[in-house]
């Protein structure tokens, strides 16, 4: 994954905010995401993401993980995939 790619993950997560996007990481977990916070931690070149904090989910958990680790999104309710890196 790019640099590129890692904001473009940001910036859909984003435009998501309260709606459930599921996300693949690259070590198999699988995250429900309601909404996110992220930065960067000094010298990273991929930002860093906690999701469903604000505020607080019900059906969701929070979860940590950088944008480097996603290997796919998927909207749960069209089965559509969102992103996934080329």
């Amino acid at each position: 994954m790019n640099i590129e790619d890692g904001k473009a993950i940001v910036k859909i997560l984003e435009k998501r905010c309260g709606q459930l996007t599921v996300a693949h990481l690259a070590n198999g977990k699988v995250l429900k995401v309601k909404d996110i916070v992220w930065g960067y931690d000094m010298g990273d070149d991929f930002a860093h993401i906690t999701t469903n904090i604000s505020p607080p989910q019900d059906e969701a958990e929070v979860d940590f993980f950088y944008v480097n680790e996603v290997s796919k999104l998927l909207d749960p309710e069209t089965g559509k995939i969102i992103y996934e890196p080329a």
